[in-house]
Order: C-alpha cells, then structure tokens, then sequence
C-alpha cells in the first residue's frame, strides 16, 4: 500500500480578492506545505490549492497544549 503524496493543483485567484480566503484553499500547517509551493513556483502558478490533495486535512495548527509544558521551570519566579 503506497502513501498518499501531496498533490497541489493550480488555482486562479477570485476575481474579488478581499473575498478570498487562503484558509478555505490551503493548509498551511500541513508537513508538505514548503514542497507544494516549490511545485507552484516551478510551474509558474499564480497560485495553488491543497483542497484535492488526499493530505488537506491530515495536519492541524497546533493547540496551546503542544506548547504547555515545553518550558523549563524558572526557579527564579515564586
């Protein structure tokens, strides 16, 4: 059984712009991310989306609990 692979396609920005948002059309949490962009700027898209991609929902944006205990205590502080 083969892995998914990330497969960005093109996407031709709305004619209204501020009527766009990139959140509906990329997941920009996802591990993949940095290599479809290098796929859009080889191919000379204007833009790319993630929404056929079998990974568009796989990674998420991490919450406050991935962060919560990543500190080191400070002695200093009461």
């Amino acid at each position: 059984m083969s892995c998914p692979q990330p497969r960005p396609t093109e996407f031709r920005l709305p004619l209204r712009a501020e009527s766009f948002s990139i959140d509906e059309h990329r997941n920009v949490h996802c591990r993949f991310y940095g290599g479809c962009i290098d796929v859009a700027v080889k191919k000379d898209w204007d833009s790319f989306t993630c929404a056929k991609c079998p990974l568009f929902h796989e990674d998420q944006a991490p919450g406050a609990s991935a962060y919560a205990f990543n500190q080191p205590a400070d002695p200093g502080r009461p």
